[in-house]
């Protein structure tokens, strides 16, 4: 059905189309939450930032719940959230001193893990309560957190470059790379040479690289 110009002061055919474009669809939810964990983490006014963020799950996950895309597409995937302890722009902003505050394989703050996996396992759990509401749903997790860890782990192993943790657009050099001074757009950024070799494209963002490495392990998974 082909709408047209006059067919917009006729609600009832416009809803008739979105049910049927929704209904031959596969929807995809991304990491949604990463801004208010990040914000939390960030806030210096909080002695226990990661507390904070921790605190948030339960209303992000309920946003999450509370769409209504989740149960008209044909196919939806929702996607979890991704390993923020390995994000330039945290490692770059909250450095720490202590023997444990880094992860020893990987690089990363240890103790932002906690808030990916307890986002993840409450994700997990509504999604799985929903598919056993509605049966004839199909509902997915979609994997980001493990692909994203294993390229920052072994990142030679998947034909990324020496420094999984460091951005490639902007610039304050670095073991991160990552300074909002020369954030990515800014007169005095600049790329790297080799954008497919890293994983990071701006400290917050994903390389076209590293987003077809997760979206290709993602949909294996499914």
């Amino acid at each position: 059905m082909r709408l047209r110009i006059a067919d917009w002061k006729r609600p009832h055919r416009i809803i008739a189309e979105q049910r049927r474009l929704m209904a031959s669809s596969l929807f995809y939810f991304g990491e949604i939450g990463f801004n208010d964990y990040s914000f939390a983490l960030l806030n210096v006014l909080s002695i226990d930032t990661v507390s904070l963020a921790e605190s948030l799950v339960p209303h992000v996950i309920g946003a999450i719940r509370g769409t209504r895309s989740l149960l008209v597409a044909r196919l939806t995937v929702v996607a979890g959230m991704i390993p923020m302890r390995c994000e330039p722009e945290l490692l770059a902003l909250l450095p720490g001193v202590a023997g444990d505050y880094y992860d020893r394989a990987s690089g990363c703050i240890t103790r932002f893990n906690q808030v990916a996996q307890l986002h993840n396992r409450a994700l997990n759990r509504m999604l799985c309560q929903l598919r056993r509401a509605h049966p004839r749903t199909s509902i997915h997790y979609g994997d980001l957190y493990h692909p994203v860890t294993a390229i920052v782990s072994s990142p030679r192993k998947y034909g990324f470059g020496g420094m999984p943790l460091a951005a490639c657009g902007g610039g304050g050099g670095g073991t991160y790379n990552f300074n909002f001074t020369f954030f990515c757009g800014t007169p005095l950024s600049r790329a790297c040479a080799n954008p497919s070799g890293s994983v990071s494209w701006d400290g917050i963002h994903y390389t076209e690289a590293a987003n077809r490495f997760v979206a290709h392990a993602m949909l294996r998974g499914l």
